[in-house]
């Protein structure tokens, strides 16, 4: 008896820490899955954008009518919703965007929101070639689609941001955050240091290297030049990677935006490395979606060239995203 009271105690004893650990993440809710929120701004670690971005079209919806809709990875910040709408005669537009966005994401968010509005107004599909690539979802807590959107069990779905919550390389980090409030460098890719701040309605983001960028002016370039490796100059072009998975998600893609009489727009975006994406690639683009459609910034050219427009090697700026707006709605003219 006495052996099996002990037993007991230290099973008790073993399990405590659980039960503290789990008090935090029930009570914190980090990760912002467990309860509803109205809005969803200045959150400590980094948030799957792919739930945040659709639970804020889900709770503005009803009063602010969306109808318009930006898709597509990280890059999408460089266009803003405010400027976009300048071309769209009243509609009103949010940014579903996801980190590391694939292919397959964004179909899943078309068909989903092909369920949802009874009309889809305006597309702006922002792509490269490695989102157009990956024809199957993301693993991992940051690329999780919500359960309505992806057809994944509601209990599958939490039960992944758990588990995270209890790996140590996560939980450390945020544990240390969550004490000290102060960032160390071991919680890159954990907590945000930046604390971008987004908008609660349009889930547009700001960047704060915009600021960053005001006070120091050119000299910014040259603070980050470590960001930005030297390009050869000369063109270079991506494999191709539009395959039978891949143009059959498309395909499915473009009879949504036939069925709804969406006017949409697909630009190819313009990356800093100033590769291009191949002509085959651009051209099934074109046959899929019309070439009257398909806005092709890629490789070197007038955009690429001018290093101002980029945040770092990954990622371009608003003022970038407004001359592409422009030549995508004003002059009606691909750039190449």
């Amino acid at each position: 008896m006495r052996t099996f009271k002990g037993f007991i105690i230290k099973c008790v004893l073993f399990l405590v820490p659980f039960f503290v650990l789990a008090g935090f993440y029930f009570y914190d809710d980090p990760f912002k899955v467990l309860r509803e929120y109205k809005k969803y701004d200045n959150d400590p670690i980094f948030l799957n954008e792919d739930y945040i971005g659709w639970k804020t079209y889900k709770n503005y919806r009803d009063s602010l009518h969306f109808d318009s809709f930006i898709l597509g990875n990280s890059c999408t910040m460089a266009f803003l919703t405010s400027d976009w709408e300048k071309y769209l005669n009243g509609s009103k537009a949010i940014r579903l965007y996801g980190t590391a966005e694939r292919l397959a994401a964004v179909h899943r968010k078309v068909m989903a929101l092909d369920k949802e509005e009874e009309h889809i107004a305006n597309v702006l599909l922002i792509v490269d070639a490695t989102l157009l690539r990956e024809y199957q979802l993301s693993t991992g807590y940051m690329h999780l689609l919500p359960p309505e959107v992806s057809g994944m069990n509601k209990f599958k779905f939490q039960s992944q941001f758990t588990q995270e919550f209890f790996n140590p390389k996560f939980l450390v980090p945020y544990m240390d955050y969550r004490v000290c409030r102060r960032y160390r460098n071991y919680m890159r890719g954990i907590v945000n240091p930046d604390k971008n701040i987004r908008n609660v309605v349009t889930n547009d983001l700001w960047n704060p290297r915009e600021h960053e960028i005001e006070q120091l002016g050119d000299h910014y370039w040259e603070k980050h030049k470590k960001r930005f490796r030297p390009r050869p100059g000369e063109d270079r072009v991506h494999p191709p990677v539009l395959m039978k998975p891949q143009i059959k998600l498309l395909s499915e893609i473009a009879k949504v935006f036939q069925n709804h009489h969406t006017k949409y727009k697909i630009i190819i975006s313009p990356e800093y490395k100033q590769i291009r994406l191949n002509p085959a690639d651009v051209k099934q683009l074109k046959e899929i979606f019309g070439a009257e459609n398909v806005y092709d910034f890629s490789g070197i050219n007038k955009y690429t060239n001018n290093i101002r427009n980029y945040y770092e090697g990954s990622h371009y700026r608003p003022c970038l995203g407004r001359q592409l707006l422009d030549s995508v709605y004003a002059t009606h003219k691909t750039t190449r």
